[in-house]
């Protein structure tokens, strides 16, 4: 088996994620690694015993590796998988996949043309749980899905309080691009991507005066950070989309409120529905029909590092040169509902496709 050698921009808390992963993997090498912060750099690499580190990420794309990890700031995420994909390189992204539309559809569009594999880091999509959803959405098991809900809810939660996360410049919002982007691609999955139609969208910041850091990333893992004390994202988003199948959805995602806690996504069909709530017990639940007679069926899974899993996932897409599960119209669907989300908050207007 060909080893494949890996590159990894960005050494903030999620890339400690992804390099465990791929160090569980057989012939795999963390070849180099990138990031401006000179002592969480040296930390990392230290660490995990990364022996080439750079300042600027570029540098890694000039070394002979297979596969780009990209766990850099959101604002860096397009310009950084482009590049990596016109130096020949696979690239596997943190969520965001980009700020905007425009900017997806580039990465998709040069993933294309030089024929690399690219996939946005969407670990929920490999819990075991999900996957057991998925499959019952395509056997047909709960009809025509027209109603959904999907929140992630913190009651003081706030990442990286006067970091990136919380500086609009970097981040692009907050927690709708940051938490709610993983519950709305796992809805969108679940429910055949149909096309947006039309989009309202809200936001508030009622905690800025009282916010607490919500613990992450790791405070260990913020060696040599420097916050800037901005916090200029929201700290709750909620959104209605009616898509063109005339299916809806409810999506909802906050840092910090007075509500109750934890990620809930519920799936209605006309066959049966699902509730889905990882905190809860049981995580899953059932709501159909048997013989004439309403049922409630739960269902209960071992637990599985998500992360490696991801990772696993898409070594192999590399390997056997297969497609990975994140396709172009997901990526593209869940971009464009989170951008007009927000830009039907800022005017205040639905948005219509």
């Amino acid at each position: 088996m060909k080893k494949i050698k890996v590159g990894i921009i960005g050494a903030g808390g999620i890339s400690h994620s992804h390099i465990e992963a791929f160090k569980q993997l057989p012939d795999i090498e963390i070849a180099a690694i990138s990031d401006p912060n000179e002592a969480k750099l040296s930390f990392v690499a230290e660490k995990f015993g990364i022996l080439k580190r750079f300042v600027n990420w570029e540098d890694v794309l000039k070394e002979p590796i297979d596969i780009v990890s990209i766990c850099s700031p959101n604002a860096f995420h397009a310009q950084q998988a482009i590049s990596a994909l016109k130096a020949g390189k696979h690239v596997i992204c943190e969520k965001p996949v980009a700020l905007n539309v425009e900017e997806a559809e580039n990465i998709i569009e040069t993933a294309e043309k030089t024929g690399n594999k690219f996939m946005v880091a969407f670990c929920h999509r490999f819990t075991p749980y999900s996957q057991f959803i998925k499959k019952l959405v395509e056997n047909g098991h709960l009809g025509e899905i027209y109603y959904a809900k999907a929140s992630c809810l913190r009651r003081r939660g706030i990442p990286g309080l006067g970091t990136w996360f919380t500086t609009k410049k970097l981040a692009g919002g907050g927690p709708l691009i940051d938490i709610g982007v993983h519950i709305l691609d796992l809805t969108v999955y679940f429910m055949g991507c149909p096309e947006p139609e039309l989009i309202v969208g809200v936001t508030y910041n009622k905690f800025k005066n009282q916010a607490i850091d919500g613990g992450w990333p790791p405070i260990w893992s913020r060696v040599g950070d420097k916050p800037s004390g901005i916090f200029d994202v929201e700290d709750l988003a909620a959104g209605f989309i009616r898509f063109k199948n005339n299916a809806t959805l409810f999506l909802e995602a906050s840092w910090a409120g007075n509500s109750e806690t934890g990620l809930k996504i519920a799936l209605m069909g006309t066959k049966s529905g699902v509730q889905y709530c990882p905190s809860s017990q049981p995580p899953l639940k059932i709501f159909g029909e048997l013989n004439g007679v309403v049922t409630d069926t739960t269902a209960e899974f071992p637990s599985v590092n998500v992360y490696h899993a991801e990772i696993e996932h898409f070594v192999n897409c590399v390997r056997n040169n297969t497609q990975p599960i994140t396709t172009p119209k997901e990526i593209i669907s869940v971009t464009k509902i989170i951008q007009n989300i927000y830009k039907s908050a800022e005017t205040g207007k639905p948005v219509e496709f």
